[in-house]
Parts: structure tokens; sequence; C-alpha cells
């Protein structure tokens, strides 16, 4: 393996899992609004973070089993999120024993990087699907999705220490 190549696997591997954590905050928002506040008011703003908060503890198998049993989420949205869990836990917890081996041979490294490849677009997938879901359900609890997103990049803005 070349450094370069290796400097690819690293690359991947962070930007799945970083881009697997935004899905999962999608996911423990999503939980949040459907099962803990159900309609705008039923709960304060620091209600609703500490719901949240509570929600984003759990695991994304636990996340998914809540999703389950309260039929938050379409059974198809559920079946590729749990597709991606098996993923996840491949890349987090087997990947370098099972895999890792492979890495020396390049027809081992185009399959470990075409699997990180295609975990990637999953993931993005799956991301826009599950945001679609929140904007969807706050539009029917007429929150508009441009105010959202407008209060959004107020929110950025004052991280970045622009407002």
């Amino acid at each position: 393996m070349t450094s370069d190549e290796l400097e690819t696997l690293y690359r991947s591997v962070g930007r799945c899992i970083w881009h697997i954590q935004y899905l999962e905050d999608a996911l423990h928002t999503l939980l949040t609004l459907k099962i803990e506040i159900r309609v705008p008011g039923n709960v304060t703003a620091q209600e609703a973070q500490e719901l949240l908060s509570k929600h984003r503890r759990a695991t994304l198998g636990t996340a998914l089993g809540t999703a389950s049993k309260h039929e938050a989420l379409h059974p198809q949205l559920l079946s590729g999120l749990r597709h991606l869990k098996e993923e996840r836990d491949w890349l987090v917890y087997r990947s370098m024993h099972q895999d890792g081996d492979s890495l020396y041979t390049d027809e081992g490294r185009k399959t470990v990087f075409n699997r990180l490849d295609l975990l990637m677009e999953t993931t993005l997938s799956l991301k826009k699907q599950m945001l679609e879901e929140v904007e969807s359900f706050c539009a029917s609890h007429g929150i508009s999705p441009e105010e959202a997103e407008r209060q959004a990049r107020e929110q950025i803005a004052k991280l970045k220490g622009d407002a």
C-alpha cells in the first residue's frame, strides 16, 4: 500500500464515520419529534433539548429499536438503516481484522475502497431521506422549512462569529 492509498483509506474511514454521525443525529431528532414532542408547543425549548440529548445518548441499534417499537419510520427506511448499521459495525468493529490483510493486494484494496465508497453513498442517501422525514413532519405541524433553514443559518453564523 502506498502512502497515498493509506491516506485515502484513513480519509474514507473518517468521512464515513462522520457522515454516519450526521445521519444518526437526524434519526435522533426525528425520534424526539415524533415520540417525545409530537406537536409544537407540547414542551418547552429547554425540555426539547433535554429530550434530544437523551435520544442522542442511544446507540444506533437502540435508536432503530425505538423507531421500530413506535413505528416512527417507513419500513423501507428502517430496513435501509438496519443494513447501514451492519455496514457501520463492520467499519467500526471488524474491518481491520476482517479485511486488513487484503489491503496488501491491489484487488483487496480495491474491494475495501469500493465497500467504503458504497457505505458513503448509502449513508448520504439515507441521511437525505431522514432529513426529508424531519422536514415533512415539521411541515405537517405548520413549521416552515424555510424558517427552519433561516434559523439554522443564523445559528451557524453565530458559531462562526458572523452575527
